[in-house]
């Protein structure tokens, strides 16, 4: 057996013992966590029966689903790696994610909010790919014109749907949950301001008849549209449904990871050294009002090799002030 066998052979029995720990078959298994593949496919990795398979899209994808798991099961805590994943927006989308993934109830709507360049976008990308097929993400549009014929046809496809597809709302809706019924799917709408009451109240519909998550990532101006009574029959999404609202900001401890992550040789001693917290007090104020973290970017790009000083932190702010 291969090196790239055993790995196989090995995740798809702790996914099993997994299941098996909640009195789950690999049928139910395979329903919580589609990235495992069909009960067929999970029960003949487990058993070493690999002819026939992609074994690269398979070990991706049940090492997608272990991690999961892991968290889901709160067996693998943060590490403290320095990562990108371990920006507090990041950290704080993917908690709430698997907050929302634990209930069995209805309280799996998770709402974040935040400027435009705070890194919901970004948060949300590390996350889907952490997860694998567990997890579909669309980006609404306000082109759809609040028509839920078009925020159905992107769900559709962002769980992997070829093909035509029903030209009727009604019957989009019906294929969207008989295929959300299939296996717990994790649905993010990135945009989600650009969603109007229609579209809302058929998310609404989604989280009464299938058992997975939404999460709506959007600037303050969602928040502001279902507290108003135009958008009455949405309302359920924050009340009853709610499992989380995160309200994200740029922050200082953020911007010194990211420095110290993006440009190390500048900032030697890491997040946590003087230089890097330096940089962030100085860049936050204007990030704060110039993008955000597109702004950051684009201070670090323009510092110049060797420890980033105050004085060579506060030129790379004006130059990068004066590009916009």
């Amino acid at each position: 057996m291969t090196n790239e066998e055993q790995e196989c052979q090995a995740l798809a029995r702790k996914m099993a013992a997994y299941g098996e720990a909640r009195g789950w078959g690999l049928a139910k298994l395979a329903r919580e966590f589609p990235a495992v593949g069909s009960e067929r496919a999970l029960r003949d990795m487990r058993d070493g029966r690999f002819e026939g398979y992609n074994l690269d899209s398979q070990l991706a994808n049940l090492r997608a689903a272990v991690a999961l798991a892991e968290e889901l099961a709160e067996e693998n805590p943060a590490t403290g790696e320095q990562t990108y994943d371990t920006l507090l927006t990041v950290e704080a989308v993917r908690r709430a994610c698997l907050t929302a993934m634990k209930s069995w109830g209805t309280n799996r709507v998770v709402v974040v909010q935040g400027p435009s360049g705070v890194g919901k976008s970004t948060a949300l990308r590390i996350v889907a790919g952490r997860y694998g097929r567990r997890v579909a993400v669309l980006e609404a549009s306000d082109a759809w014109g609040d028509k839920p014929a078009a925020l159905l046809g992107a769900i559709l496809r962002a769980i992997g749907h070829e093909g035509a597809l029903p030209q009727s709302a009604v019957d989009r809706l019906e294929m969207a949950r008989e295929r959300l019924c299939v296996s717990r799917t994790c649905v993010c709408v990135d945009e989600a301001h650009h969603l109007g009451p229609h579209c809302l109240n058929v998310l609404k519909t989604l989280v009464n008849l299938t058992p997975g998550e939404f999460v709506l990532l959007a600037i303050p101006t969602l928040w502001n549209k279902l507290e108003s009574q135009n958008y009455q029959e949405a309302r359920q999404l924050t009340t009853n449904r709610l499992s989380e609202r995160l309200r994200l900001g740029l922050t200082e401890r953020d911007l010194a990871r990211y420095f110290s992550l993006c440009r190390p040789a500048c900032f030697p001693e890491g997040e946590k050294g003087k230089a890097a917290r330096t940089a962030a007090r100085l860049v936050l104020p204007a990030a704060s009002g110039n993008g955000n973290m597109a702004f950051a970017r684009d201070v670090a790009r323009l510092l110049p090799e060797g420890e980033a000083t105050p004085e060579r932190v506060a030129e790379a702010i004006k130059e990068a002030a004066a590009r916009r």
